[in-house]
């Protein structure tokens, strides 16, 4: 059966036909400018190392516009012959997929519980893309690339048919979001402070973290404006704004598991935001009879970061759902 349908999917990408997920957010798709169409893969390994039972690979394939994406894979030998669960583990804007593997050790260790774990690196020249596509478009063109990857791990033979979960760090954790209710093949969610609620980052001084790189979000900062002048500025550059708000998006995904997870001390993420996302997502979650599947966890302490203990707790999240 898994061989029949890994060869009705190519056929449909061979013939370059539009493939559409259903119950997607058409409204979310159209704001990130997500495209139906997907080419061929063409995946490759490029180096592969062991290191006791463990197989890692740098691994690659195609994108969006043909673009090679570039991947960390870590998984047991044991996979050869039982598949595995896949997690596919998102990096923040700042931060690239070896990071994962060092200084965090987190593909390893969760290669050992168990897990397929993938990560991959973002799209690359976002900057020369802003003016062309928005900041909505930018942001697609990573979840776009995020769509490629779940096709990608559909084909690895390691993997087990349907049960991939999503760990995003920072800007990755709304990634997270984003890419959980325009594609219902991510089954579980972990996003850890990246949780765009506008009526919290524009209603405090979130903003001014957030944008600081932005040539909008300096003008405004310059300019001293206000959250509720920067907001407007926003809205009337990037109309698409609102469709992407977390609170909204995160109902999207009801009523599959997603956890949401903060520092108590963090200044891009604060403990405000991750709460407005989760009541505004948890009545779709209580309609659809999930309710105990919304979750959201406070770490003490912590800026914005992924702790030891939000780590540990986040593994026990996809292992109790995955």
């Amino acid at each position: 059966m898994r061989r029949i349908r890994a060869w009705a999917l190519g056929l449909l990408c061979l013939w370059g036909c539009a493939y559409r997920e259903p119950e997607a957010g058409v409204a979310l798709r159209q704001a990130l400018q997500l495209p139906y169409y997907r080419g061929k893969l063409y995946p490759e390994v490029l180096h592969q190392w062991r290191q006791r039972d463990l197989v890692f690979e740098q691994v690659r394939f195609r994108g969006r516009d043909h673009q090679w994406v570039a991947g960390l894979a870590c998984y047991s030998e044991l996979a050869r012959t039982r598949p595995l669960p896949a997690l596919l583990c998102i990096p923040g804007s700042a931060n690239r997929k070896e990071e994962l593997l060092q200084p965090l050790n987190l593909l390893p260790r969760w290669a050992d519980q168990g897990f397929f774990v993938l990560s991959v690196d973002r799209f690359p020249d976002e900057s020369a893309l802003l003016e062309r596509k928005g900041l909505a478009g930018i942001w697609g063109e990573q979840v776009h690339n995020l769509v490629r990857t779940l096709d990608y791990l559909e084909g690895r033979p390691e993997v087990v048919e349907g049960r991939i979960g999503m760990l995003g760090l920072s800007l990755g954790g709304m990634e997270a979001l984003w890419l959980g209710a325009v594609d219902r093949r991510v089954k579980v969610v972990v996003s850890v402070a990246g949780h765009l609620s506008w009526a919290e980052v524009f209603g405090g001084e979130a903003w001014r973290l957030i944008f600081a790189d932005l040539p909008l979000g300096r003008r405004l900062r310059g300019a001293g404006a206000s959250g509720e002048e920067a907001w407007g500025a926003f809205c009337q550059t990037y109309p698409q704004l609102p469709e992407l708000d977390a609170g909204r998006v995160a109902a999207g995904l009801a009523p599959r598991p997603l956890l949401l997870m903060t520092g108590s001390r963090d200044p891009v993420t604060p403990p405000a935001a991750t709460r407005r996302v989760f009541e505004e997502a948890r009545p779709a979650f209580a309609a659809s009879g999930g309710a105990s599947r919304l979750e959201m966890w406070v770490e003490p302490g912590i800026g914005h970061g992924f702790s030891y203990p939000m780590q540990d707790r986040a593994l026990e999240w996809f292992q109790r759902w995955l």
